[in-house]
């Protein structure tokens, strides 16, 4: 989907632009994560390296690639510092042209795997300085990880905290404000001041929130799932100017891209939200063992 009049970018100058607002030359493409087992099964290959992902990125056109990290160690079911290593980096950021993001878990999301989900929703009623606790910890952690990935020339910065599910929230808008955004912010506005831009994902609606994100610092947002009421021509609308979005792919449209009249709906689609320029298209989901490639191709 060729833009007019645009010289020919890179990859990574291509999402640099669509952050920034700026003229692109085609719709830059990503996805938040790929399953091994994806590439696997598209080369029908045993192993998964580094060759192999590069090879799926450039197979299927895409502008980005998401680093996730690898902790050796846990300390209570949380992120030590300065106990991560990104498997692969050196290579994505110096021997490619691709947009190279590193994904790093906020305070919720650790929260919500290191305890039970009752328990840790109730925590702030149960024990307020043990949540503060565990908020400091994986704050520590992260400012640390971005020390590192700011000197490895990392591209940007994707904070990942499901803090929502299909109908809202997980907890009340006070006490996210409270007591896990000031961090977000502190982490988020470290990043901006390494010149690394930054995106919020969260599964679920979180749109009463996006004005808070906003003023953090973030550069975009990912995760704008329809079926959760985030639609992506309303949140253009209203935030565009100020973020840029990646997803709009549902599950079901890449099966759908094999009928030729929902594949020019769907294009149609992506052409207006591409002309706003602050877009990457991708899955709200990311790539895994059940997702239909031809269709993503198609």
């Amino acid at each position: 989907m060729l833009m007019n009049s645009v010289k020919a970018l890179t990859a990574r100058e291509r999402v640099a632009h669509a952050i920034l607002g700026k003229a692109v030359d085609k719709v830059p493409i990503g996805e938040l994560c790929i399953d091994d087992s994806v590439v696997r099964r598209e080369f029908n290959a045993m192993n998964c390296e580094f060759a192999d992902r590069l090879a799926f990125v450039q197979k299927l056109g895409l502008d980005l690639f998401c680093l996730t990290p690898v902790f050796s160690q846990l300390s209570h079911g949380l992120p030590i510092a300065g106990n991560c290593r990104w498997p692969d980096r050196h290579q994505w950021v110096t021997q490619t042209n691709v947009f190279t993001f590193a994904v790093v878990d906020g305070a919720f999301g650790w929260g919500m795997r290191s305890m039970q989900f009752d328990e840790f929703l109730t925590l702030e009623r149960s024990s307020p300085l043990a949540l503060q606790q565990l908020i400091a910890t994986v704050e520590q952690a992260n400012l640390a990880i971005l020390a590192d990935l700011a000197a490895s020339g990392i591209d940007g910065i994707i904070f990942a905290d499901d803090i929502a599910y299909q109908r809202g929230l997980f907890t009340s808008p006070a006490t996210l404000k409270q007591y896990f955004f000031p961090a977000l912010a502190r982490q988020a506005q470290t990043a901006v001041r390494y010149g690394i831009p930054v995106f919020f994902h969260s599964d679920g609606n979180y749109r009463e929130l996006i004005p808070d994100l906003i003023e953090m610092g973030f550069s975009g947002l990912h995760c704008i799932d329809s079926n959760s009421g985030m639609h992506m021509p309303e949140l253009q609308h209203e935030f565009g100017a100020r973020l840029c979005l990646w997803g709009h792919l549902g599950v079901n449209d890449a099966c759908q891209a094999h009928v030729p009249e929902s594949l020019d709906v769907l294009t149609d689609s992506i052409r207006t939200l591409a002309a706003q320029k602050r877009f990457i298209l991708g899955t709200s989901s990311g790539l895994f063992a059940s997702a239909d490639i031809e269709g993503l191709k198609a």
